[in-house]
Protein backbone atom coordinates (compact mmCIF):
# COMPACT_ATOMS: atom_id res chain seq x y z
CA UNK A 1 0.00 0.00 0.00
CA UNK A 2 2.17 2.99 -1.13
CA UNK A 3 1.12 6.25 -0.39
CA UNK A 4 2.02 10.10 -0.55
CA UNK A 5 3.83 10.00 2.86
CA UNK A 6 4.26 12.62 5.37
CA UNK A 7 8.03 11.94 5.48
CA UNK A 8 10.54 10.45 2.80
CA UNK A 9 13.44 9.38 4.16
CA UNK A 10 15.86 6.52 4.21
CA UNK A 11 16.28 4.36 6.81
CA UNK A 12 20.08 4.76 5.50
CA UNK A 13 19.74 8.35 6.71
CA UNK A 14 19.94 10.42 4.23
CA UNK A 15 18.19 14.07 3.56
CA UNK A 16 14.42 14.57 4.35
CA UNK A 17 11.88 16.62 2.76
CA UNK A 18 8.50 17.35 4.74
CA UNK A 19 4.60 17.62 4.28
CA UNK A 20 3.19 19.68 7.54
CA UNK A 21 0.63 18.01 10.01
CA UNK A 22 -0.98 21.48 10.83
CA UNK A 23 -2.46 22.84 14.26
CA UNK A 24 -2.56 24.41 17.68
CA UNK A 25 -1.09 24.31 20.55
CA UNK A 26 1.02 21.92 22.49
CA UNK A 27 0.54 20.55 26.12
CA UNK A 28 1.73 17.35 27.52
CA UNK A 29 3.52 15.21 30.51
CA UNK A 30 6.57 13.67 31.28
CA UNK A 31 7.57 10.65 29.90
CA UNK A 32 8.20 7.46 32.84
CA UNK A 33 10.16 5.28 30.06
CA UNK A 34 13.69 4.04 29.88
CA UNK A 35 16.62 6.19 28.83
CA UNK A 36 17.04 5.55 25.19
CA UNK A 37 14.16 6.68 22.58
CA UNK A 38 12.95 3.99 20.26
CA UNK A 39 13.78 5.35 17.14
CA UNK A 40 11.63 5.29 14.11
CA UNK A 41 10.29 3.01 11.31
CA UNK A 42 10.50 4.04 7.64
CA UNK A 43 7.56 2.74 6.00
CA UNK A 44 5.16 3.91 2.88
CA UNK A 45 6.72 7.80 3.36
CA UNK A 46 5.42 7.68 7.21
CA UNK A 47 7.53 6.91 10.17
CA UNK A 48 6.36 3.45 12.27
CA UNK A 49 8.12 3.40 15.83
CA UNK A 50 6.25 0.41 16.52
CA UNK A 51 5.63 -2.64 14.84
CA UNK A 52 2.01 -2.62 13.62
CA UNK A 53 0.68 1.32 14.29
CA UNK A 54 1.42 3.94 11.86
CA UNK A 55 3.52 7.06 12.94
CA UNK A 56 3.07 10.71 11.67
CA UNK A 57 6.47 12.59 10.80
CA UNK A 58 7.66 15.65 10.00
CA UNK A 59 11.63 16.18 8.39
CA UNK A 60 12.99 20.40 8.32
CA UNK A 61 11.77 21.92 4.85
CA UNK A 62 15.43 22.73 4.08
CA UNK A 63 16.42 19.23 3.35
CA UNK A 64 18.59 19.06 6.67
CA UNK A 65 20.21 15.68 6.79
CA UNK A 66 18.85 13.05 9.61
CA UNK A 67 21.46 12.69 12.13
CA UNK A 68 24.73 10.71 11.32
CA UNK A 69 24.89 7.28 12.41
CA UNK A 70 28.31 7.51 14.01
CA UNK A 71 27.21 10.34 16.13
CA UNK A 72 24.79 10.82 19.00
CA UNK A 73 21.13 11.98 18.45
CA UNK A 74 19.66 14.00 21.28
CA UNK A 75 15.73 14.25 21.58
CA UNK A 76 13.26 15.76 23.16
CA UNK A 77 10.04 13.63 24.09
CA UNK A 78 6.62 14.98 24.81
CA UNK A 79 3.88 12.60 26.11
CA UNK A 80 -0.17 12.32 26.39
CA UNK A 81 0.00 15.50 23.83
CA UNK A 82 -3.30 15.99 22.27
CA UNK A 83 -3.55 14.90 18.60
CA UNK A 84 -4.98 18.42 17.64
CA UNK A 85 -2.03 20.31 18.76
CA UNK A 86 0.63 18.01 17.32
CA UNK A 87 1.17 19.92 13.97
CA UNK A 88 1.76 23.28 15.40
CA UNK A 89 4.18 21.55 17.95
CA UNK A 90 6.24 19.75 15.19
CA UNK A 91 6.66 22.62 13.22
CA UNK A 92 8.13 25.05 15.56
CA UNK A 93 10.53 22.43 16.63
CA UNK A 94 11.43 21.91 13.15
CA UNK A 95 11.86 25.78 12.16
CA UNK A 96 14.42 25.94 15.52
CA UNK A 97 16.70 22.95 14.12
CA UNK A 98 14.68 19.50 14.93
CA UNK A 99 15.84 16.83 11.48
CA UNK A 100 12.89 15.12 12.31
CA UNK A 101 9.66 15.11 14.88
CA UNK A 102 8.32 11.51 14.98
CA UNK A 103 4.27 10.71 16.47
CA UNK A 104 2.82 7.95 17.67
CA UNK A 105 -0.16 6.84 20.07
CA UNK A 106 0.11 7.56 23.51
CA UNK A 107 -2.79 4.75 24.01
CA UNK A 108 -0.78 1.96 22.10
CA UNK A 109 -1.93 -1.44 23.74
CA UNK A 110 -4.69 0.01 25.94
CA UNK A 111 -8.29 -0.18 24.77
CA UNK A 112 -8.15 3.29 23.17
CA UNK A 113 -5.79 2.45 21.34
CA UNK A 114 -6.16 3.34 17.29
CA UNK A 115 -5.11 2.30 13.88
CA UNK A 116 -3.92 4.96 11.51
CA UNK A 117 -2.07 3.95 8.49
CA UNK A 118 0.21 5.90 6.35
CA UNK A 119 -2.29 7.81 3.66
CA UNK A 120 -4.43 8.79 6.62
CA UNK A 121 -5.36 12.32 7.25
CA UNK A 122 -5.21 11.68 10.91
CA UNK A 123 -3.92 11.41 13.90
CA UNK A 124 -4.40 9.76 17.21
CA UNK A 125 -6.80 11.44 20.16
CA UNK A 126 -3.62 11.27 22.09
CA UNK A 127 0.43 11.16 21.10
CA UNK A 128 3.76 10.61 21.95
CA UNK A 129 6.13 13.14 20.21
CA UNK A 130 10.12 12.67 19.92
CA UNK A 131 11.71 15.01 18.14
CA UNK A 132 15.14 14.23 16.71
CA UNK A 133 18.23 17.20 16.94
CA UNK A 134 21.81 16.83 16.26
CA UNK A 135 24.23 16.45 18.90
CA UNK A 136 25.80 20.10 19.33
CA UNK A 137 21.86 21.15 19.11
CA UNK A 138 21.25 23.65 23.26
CA UNK A 139 18.15 21.66 23.65
CA UNK A 140 17.34 23.93 26.37
CA UNK A 141 17.67 26.74 24.50
CA UNK A 142 15.20 25.15 21.85
CA UNK A 143 12.77 24.17 24.23
CA UNK A 144 12.59 27.68 26.16
CA UNK A 145 12.14 29.53 22.50
CA UNK A 146 9.16 26.59 21.69
CA UNK A 147 7.38 27.83 24.54
CA UNK A 148 7.46 31.64 23.71
CA UNK A 149 6.90 30.98 20.41
CA UNK A 150 3.79 29.04 21.76
CA UNK A 151 2.85 30.90 24.74
CA UNK A 152 2.65 27.89 27.20
CA UNK A 153 4.86 25.61 29.02
CA UNK A 154 5.75 22.44 27.42
CA UNK A 155 6.27 19.63 29.46
CA UNK A 156 9.02 17.13 28.12
CA UNK A 157 11.90 15.10 28.77
CA UNK A 158 15.50 15.71 27.30
CA UNK A 159 17.53 12.41 26.28
CA UNK A 160 20.92 11.44 24.65
CA UNK A 161 21.21 8.50 22.46
CA UNK A 162 24.35 7.66 21.29
CA UNK A 163 25.28 6.58 17.98
CA UNK A 164 25.71 2.74 18.16
CA UNK A 165 22.58 2.44 20.25
CA UNK A 166 20.50 4.63 17.95
CA UNK A 167 21.48 2.06 14.83
CA UNK A 168 21.35 -1.14 16.63
CA UNK A 169 17.91 0.22 18.26
CA UNK A 170 17.03 0.37 14.71
CA UNK A 171 17.99 -2.56 13.96
CA UNK A 172 16.32 -4.51 16.86
CA UNK A 173 13.25 -2.82 16.26
CA UNK A 174 12.37 -5.25 12.86
CA UNK A 175 11.67 -8.73 13.61
CA UNK A 176 11.04 -11.40 10.51
CA UNK A 177 7.36 -11.32 10.13
CA UNK A 178 5.33 -14.34 9.69
CA UNK A 179 2.41 -14.62 7.02
CA UNK A 180 1.64 -18.57 7.95
CA UNK A 181 3.09 -21.15 8.47
CA UNK A 182 6.48 -21.57 5.85
CA UNK A 183 6.00 -17.73 4.39
CA UNK A 184 7.94 -15.17 5.64
CA UNK A 185 9.14 -11.57 5.68
CA UNK A 186 12.58 -11.09 6.37
CA UNK A 187 14.98 -8.00 7.31
CA UNK A 188 17.96 -8.10 5.56
CA UNK A 189 20.39 -8.50 8.88
CA UNK A 190 18.30 -11.39 10.07
CA UNK A 191 18.23 -13.39 6.86
CA UNK A 192 21.70 -15.73 8.86
CA UNK A 193 19.84 -16.49 11.83
CA UNK A 194 16.12 -16.45 10.43
CA UNK A 195 17.38 -19.17 7.85
CA UNK A 196 18.95 -21.20 11.01
CA UNK A 197 15.68 -21.16 12.61
CA UNK A 198 13.28 -21.74 9.87
CA UNK A 199 15.13 -23.88 7.08
CA UNK A 200 12.08 -25.67 5.95
CA UNK A 201 10.20 -22.30 5.54
CA UNK A 202 8.58 -22.24 1.59
CA UNK A 203 8.92 -18.39 1.22
CA UNK A 204 10.94 -15.87 2.29
CA UNK A 205 10.75 -12.55 1.11
CA UNK A 206 13.80 -10.24 1.87
CA UNK A 207 13.43 -6.76 2.70
CA UNK A 208 15.50 -3.56 3.91
CA UNK A 209 12.60 -2.33 6.03
CA UNK A 210 11.55 0.47 6.58
CA UNK A 211 11.70 2.69 2.80
CA UNK A 212 8.35 1.95 1.73
CA UNK A 213 4.68 0.24 2.99
CA UNK A 214 4.84 -3.27 3.01
CA UNK A 215 7.21 -4.92 5.62
CA UNK A 216 4.46 -7.74 6.39
CA UNK A 217 3.52 -6.13 9.44
CA UNK A 218 -0.21 -4.75 8.03
CA UNK A 219 -2.94 -7.08 7.37
CA UNK A 220 -3.44 -6.05 3.93
CA UNK A 221 0.57 -6.87 2.97
CA UNK A 222 -0.15 -10.13 4.87
CA UNK A 223 -3.47 -11.48 2.67
CA UNK A 224 -2.03 -10.24 -0.45
CA UNK A 225 1.47 -12.20 0.29
CA UNK A 226 -1.03 -15.27 1.47
CA UNK A 227 -3.07 -14.65 -1.60
CA UNK A 228 -0.21 -15.54 -3.81
CA UNK A 229 1.57 -18.44 -2.40
CA UNK A 230 -1.91 -20.02 -2.26
CA UNK A 231 -1.69 -19.48 -5.77
CA UNK A 232 2.09 -20.74 -6.48
CA UNK A 233 1.01 -23.42 -8.95
CA UNK A 234 -1.00 -21.08 -11.52
CA UNK A 235 2.02 -18.26 -11.05
CA UNK A 236 4.20 -20.70 -12.44
CA UNK A 237 5.45 -18.58 -16.01
CA UNK A 238 2.90 -15.42 -15.36
CA UNK A 239 3.39 -12.18 -16.12
CA UNK A 240 2.36 -9.97 -13.08
CA UNK A 241 1.85 -5.99 -12.62
CA UNK A 242 2.06 -4.86 -9.32
CA UNK A 243 0.16 -1.24 -9.12
CA UNK A 244 1.20 0.36 -6.19
CA UNK A 245 4.37 -1.71 -5.17
CA UNK A 246 6.02 0.34 -2.25
CA UNK A 247 8.48 -1.92 -0.97
CA UNK A 248 8.38 -4.38 -3.72
CA UNK A 249 7.14 -7.06 -1.81
CA UNK A 250 4.17 -8.58 -4.00
CA UNK A 251 5.74 -8.48 -7.08
CA UNK A 252 9.01 -9.65 -5.40
CA UNK A 253 6.79 -12.68 -3.79
CA UNK A 254 4.99 -13.30 -6.91
CA UNK A 255 8.27 -13.67 -8.72
CA UNK A 256 9.76 -16.08 -6.57
CA UNK A 257 6.56 -18.33 -6.22
CA UNK A 258 7.03 -18.84 -9.76
CA UNK A 259 5.93 -16.06 -12.12
CA UNK A 260 7.83 -15.63 -15.08
CA UNK A 261 8.33 -11.35 -15.06
CA UNK A 262 6.60 -8.51 -13.17
CA UNK A 263 6.08 -4.64 -13.70
CA UNK A 264 6.29 -2.63 -10.28
CA UNK A 265 4.60 0.72 -10.39
CA UNK A 266 4.12 3.27 -7.80
CA UNK A 267 3.62 7.35 -7.58
CA UNK A 268 6.96 7.62 -5.20
CA UNK A 269 10.22 7.96 -6.34
CA UNK A 270 11.39 6.27 -3.29
CA UNK A 271 9.22 3.39 -3.73
CA UNK A 272 10.51 2.80 -6.46
CA UNK A 273 13.94 2.88 -5.32
CA UNK A 274 13.11 0.56 -2.47
CA UNK A 275 12.08 -1.92 -4.39
CA UNK A 276 14.74 -2.16 -6.90
CA UNK A 277 17.09 -2.63 -3.67
CA UNK A 278 14.99 -5.64 -2.31
CA UNK A 279 14.70 -6.75 -5.74
CA UNK A 280 18.20 -7.40 -5.74
CA UNK A 281 18.41 -8.68 -2.47
CA UNK A 282 15.94 -11.48 -3.73
CA UNK A 283 17.83 -11.75 -6.98
CA UNK A 284 15.02 -10.88 -8.55
CA UNK A 285 15.72 -7.86 -10.41
CA UNK A 286 16.52 -8.90 -13.60
CA UNK A 287 12.60 -10.16 -14.11
CA UNK A 288 11.27 -6.96 -12.37
CA UNK A 289 11.01 -3.55 -13.84
CA UNK A 290 9.93 -1.00 -11.71
CA UNK A 291 7.97 3.00 -13.15
CA UNK A 292 7.13 5.91 -11.29
CA UNK A 293 3.35 6.64 -12.21
CA UNK A 294 0.07 6.69 -10.68
CA UNK A 295 -2.15 4.96 -13.49
CA UNK A 296 -3.80 8.51 -14.69
CA UNK A 297 -1.70 8.67 -18.27
CA UNK A 298 -1.06 5.75 -20.36
CA UNK A 299 2.09 7.23 -21.22
CA UNK A 300 3.84 7.03 -18.29
CA UNK A 301 3.08 3.40 -18.12
CA UNK A 302 5.76 1.01 -20.17
CA UNK A 303 4.23 -0.45 -23.55
CA UNK A 304 4.84 -4.37 -21.59
CA UNK A 305 2.04 -3.62 -19.24
CA UNK A 306 -0.18 -3.02 -22.30
CA UNK A 307 1.26 -5.98 -24.10
CA UNK A 308 -1.01 -8.36 -25.92
CA UNK A 309 -2.89 -10.43 -24.56
CA UNK A 310 -2.37 -8.56 -20.99
CA UNK A 311 -0.98 -9.47 -17.63
CA UNK A 312 -2.23 -12.71 -16.15
CA UNK A 313 -2.45 -10.88 -12.79
CA UNK A 314 -2.41 -7.49 -11.55
CA UNK A 315 -2.26 -6.84 -7.44
CA UNK A 316 -2.83 -3.67 -6.45
CA UNK A 317 -2.61 -3.03 -2.42
CA UNK A 318 -3.08 0.70 -2.18
CA UNK A 319 -5.92 2.81 -0.59
CA UNK A 320 -9.65 2.76 -1.43
CA UNK A 321 -9.89 5.68 -3.22
CA UNK A 322 -7.34 4.22 -6.05
CA UNK A 323 -8.89 0.89 -6.33
CA UNK A 324 -12.24 2.37 -7.53
CA UNK A 325 -11.28 4.99 -9.41
CA UNK A 326 -8.46 2.67 -11.25
CA UNK A 327 -11.00 0.04 -12.27
CA UNK A 328 -11.25 0.58 -15.89
CA UNK A 329 -7.32 0.26 -16.49
CA UNK A 330 -7.11 -2.37 -14.47
CA UNK A 331 -9.59 -4.27 -16.71
CA UNK A 332 -7.65 -2.84 -19.65
CA UNK A 333 -4.44 -4.25 -18.45
CA UNK A 334 -5.62 -7.40 -17.16
CA UNK A 335 -5.73 -10.41 -20.35
CA UNK A 336 -9.33 -12.32 -20.70
CA UNK A 337 -9.44 -15.07 -18.15
CA UNK A 338 -6.46 -13.23 -15.84
CA UNK A 339 -6.79 -12.57 -12.09
CA UNK A 340 -7.24 -9.21 -10.08
CA UNK A 341 -6.38 -8.86 -6.44
CA UNK A 342 -6.84 -6.03 -4.79
CA UNK A 343 -6.54 -4.76 -0.81
CA UNK A 344 -5.21 -2.02 1.40
CA UNK A 345 -9.81 -1.68 1.97
CA UNK A 346 -11.50 -1.90 4.85
CA UNK A 347 -13.56 -4.67 4.27
CA UNK A 348 -16.44 -2.24 5.60
CA UNK A 349 -15.74 -0.98 2.17
CA UNK A 350 -16.04 -4.62 0.22
CA UNK A 351 -19.41 -3.71 -1.36
CA UNK A 352 -18.22 -0.59 -3.32
CA UNK A 353 -15.27 -2.40 -4.30
CA UNK A 354 -17.74 -5.67 -5.50
CA UNK A 355 -19.91 -3.29 -7.24
CA UNK A 356 -17.09 -1.28 -9.05
CA UNK A 357 -15.74 -4.30 -10.19
CA UNK A 358 -18.19 -7.01 -11.48
CA UNK A 359 -18.61 -5.33 -15.00
CA UNK A 360 -15.34 -5.98 -15.93
CA UNK A 361 -14.52 -9.21 -13.55
CA UNK A 362 -16.33 -12.63 -12.25
CA UNK A 363 -16.16 -15.03 -9.76
CA UNK A 364 -15.18 -12.33 -7.01
CA UNK A 365 -14.35 -13.17 -3.76
CA UNK A 366 -13.71 -11.51 -0.67
CA UNK A 367 -10.89 -12.71 2.34
CA UNK A 368 -10.51 -10.53 5.76
CA UNK A 369 -7.68 -10.44 8.25
CA UNK A 370 -8.05 -8.18 11.24
CA UNK A 371 -11.05 -5.58 9.68
CA UNK A 372 -9.31 -5.48 5.89
CA UNK A 373 -10.01 -7.37 2.94
CA UNK A 374 -8.32 -9.00 -0.51
CA UNK A 375 -11.02 -8.92 -3.36
CA UNK A 376 -9.97 -11.33 -6.18
CA UNK A 377 -11.33 -11.60 -9.41
CA UNK A 378 -11.24 -12.89 -12.95
CA UNK A 379 -11.38 -11.00 -15.88
CA UNK A 380 -14.12 -11.47 -18.30
CA UNK A 381 -14.65 -10.72 -21.76
CA UNK A 382 -16.57 -7.39 -21.66
CA UNK A 383 -14.48 -4.29 -23.33
CA UNK A 384 -13.09 -1.67 -21.32
CA UNK A 385 -12.33 1.10 -23.48
CA UNK A 386 -10.08 3.65 -22.20
CA UNK A 387 -11.56 6.34 -19.30
CA UNK A 388 -10.36 9.61 -17.93
CA UNK A 389 -9.20 8.61 -13.96
CA UNK A 390 -10.14 11.33 -11.19
CA UNK A 391 -8.92 9.97 -7.77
Amino acid sequence: MSSVGVIRTALRLGACASRRLGVASPLGSPTSSGAHARLPRVVGGALFPSPRFASRASASADGADFPDASGSVRTIRVTRLSGSDVGALSDVLLSLGATACVVDDADVGTAREEEVFAGDDKVWRACNLVAYFPDDADVAAIVSDAEQILDGKIAHRRETVPGDDWVGVVMDAFEPTKIRDGVWIVPEWRVADHTREHPDAALNVVLEPGLAFGTGEHATTRLCVGWLHDRAEWLRGKRVVDFGTGSGVLAIAALLVGAERAVGVDVEAQSVQAAARNAALNAVDDRLRLVEADGSDDAKLPAEVFADPGADLLIANILIGPVLALENLFARVVAPGGKVCLSGVLATQTPSVLERYRKHFDELVVEEEDGWAVVSGVRNERDAPREDVAF
